[in-house]
């Protein structure tokens, strides 16, 4: 571990105060605009509150938060924060407050959405600049007409006043991703034949007039800050070279203090590894920092860049070679808050590091942002780790992500603990994962917690499979078993209750990923039933050595457990790219005498799979729960977490771990 005067040394730029506007931030490291999901009738929350405050605790410098709207055309959700309302002016007061008590900054982002806003609760006609169908919703926005073009104007100005009225630090206009600034700039949705459209200097009188309104109503000392996307990755679209003017064009207003740049339009931009606009794990870290290196090239103020940041010293890097003058490290620190004192300190090795695996922050179904591997974000109030009133001594069986969890936040709070693993290393189904293409990250936790378990003198033993007899001789107070899932197993008239069949291999996605399953033959069928990641990228693992592979999935789509906005259309564009068939509403009938026979559920007709000699079955989970059956009433506490319990996905096995650590 490195001492904090190395650190300082290793992070000249990152941790060096700069004034952005009316405000200093005490370093570089920002957390950009994203939304929540935490808004109880259209205000902000106690919640929203416990999450801020945790980054600003963390040491962050500033913090942006999810896009507010600024008039009720823009959604009426009430998970949205509607800032047309005074009723936000006192919770972001108290906001604003806590933030300040940890000497970090916080800046509101004021938007208008535009034609993204379908879906929206109240199916009123959606605003735009002109009525262009979105490729998001398939749904046809309406023209605004000038007058209320200055209604939304007026709306932008008031929302600014209320937010300098609740004691913020700034706003940020947001005039990217396909929301209604932008659909005003792009020639690819604005069609308008009146002042607003036609020519550049037209098409941004909208941005420029929003602007000169919301600094009017704000004075010079706030800090108004804007986003933009540097580039929409659509052909007949704004690129790079577009962003570049058009941002000088807005600066030269001399009432900005900042920009922010993102990239593509959000749910418009083609779904190609160019331009998703939250990047999963295949997008290499810092892929898209060139953007705002190049916007750095047209204005003198701060700007910040975005885009899988994910360690400080990659965003030490973008600044020493002055890409950017400040770094968004959004997902690096939801996934650890005290990313920047651990930094700054020294402690990068103790650093909970993002996979970009989007689960709990995009996937979180509903129920608020968080992260599969913090689970504790979103949670703040009740997940504090407190010491226990007695310590015991506590035995945790399985190391995959919910044992680890358990074992961590258990020895947190003072108890004896002791994990034990079967396998020759920790990390259970996340190790398998990890053998995917592109998804080697899904490994690093186990990094992290065994460095955890170092610190926390946690003794781990793996090739250990225990049974009644270990744990009658062990005699812990407590026990922890989470020994997670084994693959599931699909009923299929030819192959027998071992998984053979006359004729052809049958083998399971967890063995062809984990390299102990020979894989006979050119072509090669995947029968996925999981929905999730597993059999697509065993499909992108057996494409990428040369197989012939088709994927039937009985279902009439594809991947439906998956976060769709960006992971799910990334992962069909790299088997799109390697030609791999995406077979839905097909099913494996029979095994027959050598021969895979599909069909289309419930009673379409059968069809052989021609030259096909191994069939993958990627079936999922099933609870691995014997043990746990064979412990109860023999051991005073017992728990059963993560898979063992019933099989689930990555952020419930971690949110389960954590549960029991401060149960127990």
């Amino acid at each position: 571990m490195a001492t904090q005067t190395e650190a300082a040394a290793q992070f000249k730029h990152l941790f060096t105060p700069l004034r952005v506007g009316s405000f200093t931030v005490r370093n570089r490291i920002v957390s950009t605009a994203h939304g929540t999901g935490y808004g109880i009738g259209g205000l902000p929350t106690q919640r929203h509150l416990d999450y801020w405050a945790s980054k600003a605790k963390g040491g962050i410098g500033l913090i942006v938060t999810g896009a507010s709207v600024v008039h009720p055309s823009a959604g009426r959700s009430p998970a949205a924060i509607q800032l047309w309302r005074d009723e936000c002016i006192e919770p972001f007061r108290r906001i604003a407050d806590a933030i300040h008590q940890h000497d970090a900054r916080i800046v509101v982002q004021i938007n208008h959405a535009g034609r993204a806003n379908y879906g929206a609760p109240t199916l009123d006609p959606v605003w735009s600049a002109s009525p262009i169908v979105s490729k998001m919703h398939m749904g046809t926005p309406r023209e605004m007409t000038v007058d209320e073009i200055q209604l939304v104007i007026e709306a932008f100005a008031s929302a600014a006043r209320r937010m300098r009225e609740a004691g913020l630090d700034g706003v940020e206009v947001h005039c990217g991703q396909d929301y209604l600034i932008e659909t005003f700039m792009s020639p690819l949705f604005n069609q308008r034949e009146d002042e607003y459209g036609g020519s550049e200097e037209n098409r941004l009188r909208f941005a420029h007039e929003v602007i000169a309104a919301v600094r009017k109503a704000v004075g010079r000392d706030f800090t108004v800050g804007i986003r933009v996307n540097g580039d929409e990755y659509e052909e007949d679209g704004l690129n790079q070279e577009d962003m570049q003017r058009i941002v000088g064009a807005l600066a030269a207003s001399g009432q900005l203090d900042y920009v922010s740049v993102n990239w593509g339009l959000g749910g418009n931009a083609s779904f190609g590894m160019s331009g998703p606009v939250i990047p999963p794990m295949y997008v290499p870290p810092g892929a898209f920092v060139y953007l705002a290196a190049g916007i750095k090239q047209v204005t003198e103020l701060p700007v910040i860049c975005v885009g899988r940041i994910n360690t400080p010293v990659l965003a030490e890097a973008i600044l020493e070679r002055n890409e950017a003058d400040l770094v968004g490290m959004t997902r690096a620190n939801l996934c650890d808050p005290e990313l920047p004192n651990k930094a700054r300190e020294g402690r990068l090795d103790e650093i909970r590091y993002c996979i970009a695996c989007n689960e709990g922050c995009l996937n979180h179904g509903g129920s608020g942002l968080t992260c599969a591997i913090n689970a504790s974000v979103g949670r703040e109030a009740e997940t504090q780790i407190t010491p226990a009133s007695v310590s015991k001594r506590v035995m945790v069986i399985g190391g995959g992500i919910a044992g680890m969890e358990a074992a961590r936040v258990a020895a947190l709070r003072g108890h004896q603990v002791t994990l034990y693993e079967r396998e020759s290393q920790m990390g259970g189904q996340l190790q398998i994962a990890a053998k995917a293409p592109g998804r080697a990250e899904m490994a690093e936790p186990v990094r992290y917690y065994t460095k955890q378990f170092d610190l926390l003198a946690v003794p781990v033993h793996v090739g250990v499979a225990v049974d009644e007899k270990l744990v009658r001789r062990e005699k812990p107070d407590a026990v922890i078993v989470a020994t997670g899932g084994l693959p599931a197993l699909l009923a299929v008239d030819g192959i027998d209750e071992y998984g053979k069949a006359e004729g052809v291999n049958v083998v399971l996605a967890w063995d062809v990923l984990d390299g102990t399953a020979e894989v006979t033959g050119g072509k090669v069928a995947v029968f996925a039933t999981d929905q999730g990641m597993e059999g697509l990228t065993t499909a992108d693992f057996l494409a990428e050595r040369g197989k012939e592979v088709e994927v039937l999935i009985p279902y009439p789509n594809v991947g439906a457990r998956l976060e769709w906005l960006v992971t799910k259309w990334v992962i069909m564009d790299r088997l799109a790219r390697k030609d791999v068939k995406l077979s839905i509403m097909t099913a494996v009938k029979a095994v027959r005498e050598g021969v895979i026979y599909a069909f289309s559920p419930p009673n379409g007709p059968e069809r052989p799979l021609e030259g096909v000699e191994t069939l993958v079955i990627s079936a999922g989970s099933r609870s691995n729960d014997a043990l746990w059956k064979a412990l109860r009433g023999q051991v005073k506490e017992i728990y059963n977490i993560g898979e063992s319990v019933s099989p689930r996905r990555l952020l419930a096995s971690s949110l389960d771990g954590l549960k029991i650590g401060l149960r127990v």
